[in-house]
């Protein structure tokens, strides 16, 4: 996602019953199609000068597409702050909350707004998404938040080189042994294993490729249930450049400071040398052998060509990381070498023999492809959101791109692999849809055909939310889409409606609950301070002794507390 600073956006009219007299940034094409309801994109809110000053929350944004102000549904705007955080209690709370409604649908569906709405809060202001992250992860005030974000900004290179020295050994060896745990694995069993394997078959390449937020690992878990894989699995070796990312030392050090501004700068700063990690693992492994998943976005040709070409031949020679991307002192030659045949003679003569000095017979390595693609909006809102769960985040142009070029590339791939296959993630909480093999005539997917792929192929990469991500007309507009099939759906009217009595009726009940608490506990403090004292008096100058004085005594408490109700309930009733 991108978290970098920029121009307010392109917002609204807007035009519904809570209005606040409030000015807002940019504004919308009226000829846009892609959002007919001014009302589903949130609010932007800015100062005189036209800088942002507050971002609508997500909570909010939900009670106001049910209809209701933000004093109607205090718990449900809590319910919806749990849920984008992905809280574990979330669902159970939800269930609670409708415990007495006879309706026992009720859970599901406010389950599936809040889905819906977070398809709509994240489809546009994707310049702002830094302000968005922060605001969503802190209980900081906006402006408090502006000032933080320009007080990091100012001190982040010394902070990130100040915290790279100090780790910069450690970061070395800890990148060793995750690279030697990721080879070795169960060392026994692999030891055991895989030469008696690979002597009956040919080791596998299975590249996962897609953009970012594509859903990669979604589909990669149903392919590990597959008769190969569920036995090859365990022995095989997964190279994913995030997986270094999230155990780099430097990288945790930083995140754990808890500056949400430097989320992205976090990320970019260790982006390099987790990249580094997972081709030397890569080219570890394809020397020893191994079957090995590689889950990358795959969107930069030259690296993908050279990669396949390397693993062609690694069963006759070895080989080792190269140079990668260089570019002259001029800036006018670019180089590119990612891996390099070993010529050393000791390093060939070894590359013939196997671990007892017997001469080394491999099989040449099968490479499967299988991709990934879906709405390029549908990325950036996972990528955001995956931001705020994780704290790993992408700039939203670098997302896009990721996914244009994978889905450029892929008919090429396809005729340099030996199997391939193509996926759609586009359901919404359903499983991945294969939408393409490759079959015995090695037949070659045609972009224009395929739906997904020609969609993201024409992705405007510098889009600032959903209505300029295409040209009109909007693909995002056509039946099947997630956009026009979940979030302006028809019989979302119906749900909302549905939701916001049952709403109604639970906030209104658990408001008299806390009202009729708090009457309780006023009135116990006022007899507590007023009533007893009196009767304390009394009984220590001996007035208790006469029985018709206690009698008397009775009444005047009884008319005593019931004063004291009739002072305190209305002012216990304007707080409430």
């Amino acid at each position: 996602m991108q978290l970098q600073d920029g121009s307010v956006g392109k917002v609204i009219s807007f035009i519904a019953s809570h209005v606040v007299a409030t000015s807002f940034a940019g504004i919308i094409s009226e000829q846009s199609r892609v959002v007919a309801d001014h009302s589903i994109i949130p609010h932007l809110r800015t100062t005189d000068s036209g800088r942002l000053k507050k971002f609508e929350k997500f909570s909010h944004y939900v009670v106001r597409q049910l209809g209701l102000a933000e004093s109607e549904g205090p718990e449900v705007c809590r319910l919806a702050n749990e849920y984008l955080m992905k809280s574990k209690e979330c669902v159970e709370s939800i269930v609670q909350y409708f415990a007495h409604q006879n309706d026992p649908t009720l859970p599901a569906k406010l389950i599936y707004e809040f889905d819906r709405c977070i398809l709509s809060y994240f489809a546009f202001h994707w310049n702002q998404a830094s302000l968005l992250i922060s605001q969503v992860l802190s209980d900081e005030s906006p402006q408090k938040i502006e000032l933080k974000k320009i007080l990091l900004a100012a001190t982040r290179e010394q902070r990130f080189e100040r915290v790279s020295k100090n780790l910069k050994v450690a970061r070395v060896f800890t990148t060793l042994v995750e690279e030697m745990k990721a080879i070795n694995g169960d060392s026994q069993k692999t030891n055991d294993t895989v030469p008696t394997v690979h002597s009956e078959r040919s080791p596998v390449l299975l590249l996962m490729g897609g953009g970012m937020g594509a859903g990669k690992s979604t589909v990669l878990k149903d392919i590990l249930k597959e008769s190969f894989w569920s036995g090859a699995a365990s022995n095989a070796v997964v190279v994913e450049a995030d997986a270094f990312k999230e155990r780099d030392v430097i990288f945790r050090a930083l995140s754990s400071r808890g500056h949400h501004d430097d989320m992205l700068q976090t990320a970019e700063l260790v982006h390099q040398s987790s990249i580094d990690a997972a081709s030397s693992l890569l080219v570890t492994a394809l020397n020893e052998g191994r079957d090995v998943i590689m889950d990358g976005t795959l969107s930069w040709e030259p690296f993908v060509e050279q990669t396949i070409a390397m693993v062609r031949n690694v069963h006759k020679y070895r080989y080792r990381m190269g140079e990668g991307y260089k570019v002259s002192v001029d800036g006018t030659i670019i180089t590119e070498n990612y891996w390099e045949q070993v010529n050393d003679a000791e390093e060939e003569h070894q590359s013939l023999e196997n671990c007892n000095g017997e001469p080394r017979t491999r099989k040449p390595y099968r490479i499967e492809l299988v991709g990934v693609v879906c709405d390029g909006y549908l990325a950036v809102v996972r990528g955001i959101r995956r931001a705020i769960m994780t704290g790993r985040a992408v700039r939203v142009n670098s997302q896009l791109k990721s996914h244009k070029r994978f889905a450029n590339a892929f008919p090429r791939y396809c005729k340099l692999v030996d199997d391939a296959r193509l996926y759609c993630t586009n359901a919404v909480g359903g499983p991945p849809e294969l939408i393409w093999k490759k079959d015995d005539d090695h037949n070659l997917p045609d972009r224009k055909e395929i739906n997904c792929l020609e969609m993201i192929g024409i992705v405007n990469v510098e889009a600032d939310s959903i209505n300029e991500l295409y040209k009109e007309p909007s693909p995002i507009m056509r039946p099947g889409s997630v956009w026009k099939d979940v979030v302006l759906s028809p019989s979302r009217s119906n749900d909302q409606k549905e939701l916001r009595e049952s709403i109604q009726k639970i906030e209104k009940s658990i408001r008299k609950r806390m009202h009729l608490h708090v009457v309780e506990d006023s009135t116990s403090s006022a007899a507590r301070f007023f009533v007893y004292p009196f009767f304390l008096h009394l009984e220590l100058n001996g007035l208790f002794e006469n029985m018709s004085f206690k009698l008397k005594l009775a009444a005047i408490s009884t008319k005593i507390q019931n004063d004291i109700n009739d002072i305190h309930l209305p002012s216990i009733v304007r707080k409430s």
